[in-house]
Parts: C-alpha cells; structure tokens; sequence
C-alpha cells in the first residue's frame, strides 16, 4: 500500500493519473493526431487557396523561414499522396517545428532516413502564421487590421511625438508608463480582493464543484398589471385548447397554403388537407403522437395522417409555414403596444432529450444525456423567427449565420446576441455587385466558382477581396480588421443601392463574422 503515505490518499493518486492522461505526452499526440486529421481531410483545401490569394511579409528577418515555409507549403500543394517531402528539397526550419512537434515533424523512412513529413509541416507552418500575425511580425498586403506595421503610425509620428503622446494622455517615458500601469492593476486587485468577502451572495471555498458559487438571485415582485391581465383573459376566453389556437393561427395568416407551393399539388380538398395537417403538427408538436391523435372522433384515420405527414409534411414546407406565421405576426403587431420593431435577435441552443432508438439521437458531454441541439433564432419580442437541427458536436457559430441570413422572414437582422466567447456579431448588407454592361450586368463569382447563394428569392453574389471593412466590439476594446478577418465583426456598406442585398462573410472556425 503506498497510497496512505501520499496527502489524500488514493483519490490524490487517481488525480494525478488522470491528469496525467489528461494533460501529458499521450494526450498530446493524440491532439497533435487529430488536428492533422482535421487539416488533411477538411481545412487543408481552404487554407492551401488562400496562399494563392493572399500575400504575406515580414519586415523582420527572424522570421524570414515562415514566409519561406508558406512559400513550400504553395509549391507542393498539388504534390498527391505524397508523405515526406525530396530528398533534395531545403526545409525551412523555424521555432514552430520544435516543442511538442518536433517528434511529430520528423519522421525515419523504411530506410531508417530522417524525413520532414509533409502534412505535419503544413499544420505547424500555418499555426506559426497564426501566432505571428497576431503580433504583426507577418504581415499582408493590401489588408486592414492585419496590414504592414509601419503603417499603423502617422508618417510624421516621430517629428510630432510630444504632440501625438499629448493627445493620448500618456507620458514620453516607458518607465513612467508602466509604473502608472501597475499601480492601477494593484489599486484595482487590492478592492477586488477586499470587497469579495464582503459580498453576501458570492461564495468562495474548495470544493469539488468548483471553488466559486453564487447564491440564487431572490425572486423580484410580480408586477400589478400582470395579474389583473391575467384574470381578464381567463374571464374572457377561459381555458382555450391548444389545438384551437392552432387553428386560430391557421385561418388568420393563411399559413397552409406554403405546404402546396413547397410539396406539389395533390388529389386531396383544401379542407380535408387543412385538417390533416393540423393534426399532425398537433400530433408531433405537443409530442402526442399521430396514433393518439387518430384515436379522437375526427374522421381521419391513422393511415390517412401518416400519408400528408409523408407526403405533404417536410422540413422545407415546415419551414415556410414558420415563416408565414412570422411575418403575419410581424404585419399584426400594433405600434402603440409593442413599439417599433428590432433589428436584434438572440440565438442559442437547446438540449432537446430523446430515445435511444431514435437515429438522430447523440450523446452531448456537456449536458450530459442523450437528445438533439436545436439552435434558435429568437427577436426581441419573444417571436422565434428561425430553427434548426444541428449536431451535438458542431460548431454554433455556423448555426447562427445559416439563422441569422437565411430565416426568410420579413425581420432586417442587423445584430446578433449569442454565447459566442462573448461577442455581439453585427453586420449590414452591402450592395451586390455586377460588372459588365448591359441593364444588369454579370454576377461577380467566387475565385473557385461559388456564387453567395445567401438570400430568399434572389441570387445574391459578392466578392470575397471586396472593400469591406469589419468591426468587433468586445467587453474591453474594438479592433477593425478586414473582410478577411477571424473575428467577428460589422461589413459595412461600400456604396449605396437599390439593388438586392449581398452579405460578406469571413471567419474562421471558431469564431465568424458576417
């Protein structure tokens, strides 16, 4: 036993494994592993195109072997299945190939020769790009946030010095600066470490959960009115079924005749299709189930709703008979009484439990079950204006600008609220762009002959390399950069028009902007 000698027993040793799985070489290689994965199956295609597009520089010679390892990457970017590069082939060698990649990097053939694989090289050459472009030591022609360092100053910076330092309030000497800095964080930490014990609803301690707990918020007062509205709709209407206020709002926006435009005509009334569908978006909506619902003294039997449920109701005509609720609910609303429409909408996923037999059903660590994620797009009013089904492992910055640009409402989204690293994504449209003659001109295609589909109705179409600039505000700052940009932010207009609208997208995997 050697477990009782160690301070906490065998819970301490176990931790200590698992940290171990968890955090060292095992878990790193099988990191390193899958990011190539990543990169050779899925990444690599977009990535190896910007090569070609984009133009990288660097005015410090340190890091001359990065442009030089891109320049490499773009020669044998059509080199096939090859695994290492020739023999012959001069590597560049830079700060990114050692650490935790260099085992990875390099690799003995079957004649025992120590080759540079290629793929692994192309991974650490892209993730060096990333940590230098962040501090501007490579830079990229003709860009915005990421552009040429030199030209981040004024020409005449250094004749106006005192002048330039005036404006900013801060002192010529850097000594002085950092001094005044670091008071400032001290001062700042000094209350905040005063004044956390003092809060009655925050908790600190060790404990498994973690160390920081917050006491539930105190319920705040009902307000006067609520409940007095609250009587006289019961007074008035008294307890309404659920399938007549879906009725209701069938007969007053006219929302089934979007199900024949999407699936076709058929041999079916307008009547008797009308109250097929009902009752199956009744059956399925409330989780009742079309054999429950055939059971009720309608007329229809249970093989006669599963066939407009095949037949007539599909994602796409689902989708068209929200859209059409929207809009009408858009169109009813009075002034007065909800004020003027938002621009802004909010989106985020919901954990949505489901059997095991159900094919679409996935396992989410974080929520800790089995179900589906359906991410919403929800306006200021409580009105759901978009929905989707997306995967418990997918990425939800994709899923809010599918909803945010294809909801196909009524509603001019100009902002979006979501949980993504805390940003506030915003965007307006620019216009579309056409070249040529002629009263309308050519579409303006994608470098790899992908017109911007985004839009109801009308083609849209926009140049990746246009003019465009983004912004992203954050809690702390706000950084411009350029369509090119990782970060999410506002595309603003180039020029004004009447033409139909065309949104610019840029972003990576994790975080996008529009």
């Amino acid at each position: 036993m050697v477990y009782p000698a160690v301070s906490g027993g065998e819970q301490t040793l176990r931790e200590l494994v698992h940290e171990f799985k968890t955090r060292g070489p095992v878990y790193r290689r099988t990191v390193q592993t899958t990011l190539k994965a990543s990169y050779t199956n899925h990444y690599r295609r977009g990535l190896i195109r910007l090569l070609d597009v984009l133009e990288f520089r660097s005015s410090n010679h340190t890091h001359r072997p990065v442009i030089e390892a891109l320049a490499l990457v773009a020669r044998y970017a059509s080199a096939g299945n090859t695994t290492y590069y020739p023999l012959g082939e001069t590597v560049p060698v830079h700060k990114a190939m050692g650490g935790d990649w260099a085992e990875v990097v390099h690799r003995a053939d079957k004649r025992g020769r120590r080759r540079v694989v290629r793929m692994v090289y192309e991974v650490v050459a892209f993730q060096a790009l990333r940590d230098q472009l962040k501090c501007k030591e490579i830079w990229v022609v003709g860009a915005d946030k990421w552009r040429n360092p030199d030209d981040d100053l004024p020409q005449d910076f250094a004749e106006r010095r005192e002048e330039h330092y005036r404006e900013l309030r801060k002192p010529l000497d850097a000594a002085v600066f950092v001094d005044e800095l670091r008071e400032q964080m001290t001062t700042e930490l000094t209350l905040l470490n005063d004044g956390m014990p003092k809060l009655g609803w925050l908790d600190i301690a060790e404990r498994k959960s973690g160390a920081i707990r917050l006491t539930p918020a105190e319920a705040q007062p009902e307000p006067k009115n609520l409940r007095r509205i609250k009587n006289e709709v019961q007074r008035r209407w008294g307890v309404v079924p659920l399938i007549d206020m879906l009725k209701e709002a069938v007969l007053r926006t006219g929302c089934l005749d979007a199900v024949t435009s999407v699936s076709g005509g058929g041999s079916l009334s307008a009547e008797v299709l009308a109250e097929r569908l009902l009752l199956v978006i009744y059956a399925y909506g409330t989780n009742t189930g079309i054999k429950a619902v055939a059971s009720g003294g309608h007329g229809h039997t249970e093989d006669e709703l599963r066939y407009v449920r095949r037949r007539y109701l599909s994602a796409e005509s689902a989708r068209a008979i929200a859209v059409n609720i929207a809009n009408a609910t858009f169109a009813a609303r009075s002034t007065e009484l909800w004020g003027q429409g938002s621009t802004a909408v909010a989106s985020d996923s919901t954990h949505v439990r489901a059997y095991d037999q159900n094919l679409f059903t996935e396992w989410h660590s974080r929520y800790g079950g089995r179900g589906v994620l359906i991410y919403w797009h929800v306006e200021k009013k409580s009105l759901a204006i978009h929905s989707q089904l997306i995967n418990c492992t997918a990425s939800e910055v994709a899923a809010m600008v599918e909803g945010a640009m294809r909801h196909g409402t009524t509603m001019d989204v100009e902002a979006n609220y979501t949980d993504s690293h805390g940003h506030l994504v915003t965007w307006t449209p620019c216009p579309s762009l056409r070249v040529g003659g002629g009263r309308h001109g050519r579409q303006v295609r994608w470098p790899w002959g992908r017109p911007c589909a985004y839009g109801s109705g009308v083609r849209r179409t926009a140049r990746p390399w246009s003019s465009c600039s983004t912004r992203t505000r954050t809690r702390s700052r706000s950084l411009r950069g350029s369509c090119g940009s990782s970060r999410p932010g506002t595309a603003r207009r180039t020029r004004w028009s009447r033409t139909p609208t065309t949104y610019v997208i840029s972003g990576g995997s994790s975080r996008a902007g529009v």
